[in-house]
């Protein structure tokens, strides 16, 4: 009886395969490394000048990030459309 709940609990979605997918795909993306590429430069060139703080490096990652994220998803939506209705 256990085994058989088991393997329905493996049959389910695993949060943590979504999330490790997700991250996957966010990592593989070339214009998220770019983006992420860019800025580290930005911040090392802007600190030589005049230095940033931490908490407004973080925000501008996090920020950075929402918006890679909010641009992904778009586009999955956008090319889903597209399958969906080829006309």
């Amino acid at each position: 009886m256990q085994e058989e709940n088991r393997k329905k609990e493996y049959g389910k979605p695993n949060v943590f395969k979504a999330m490790f997918g997700g991250l996957k795909a966010y990592l593989t993306d070339w214009r998220n490394l770019l983006g992420h590429a860019l800025l580290g430069v930005a911040f090392v060139v802007i600190a030589i000048w005049a230095p940033i703080n931490l908490w407004l490096k973080l925000a501008i990652i996090a920020c950075l990030i929402t918006l890679n994220v909010l641009r992904m998803k778009a586009k999955s939506r956008k090319q889903s459309d597209k399958e969906a209705d080829p006309v």
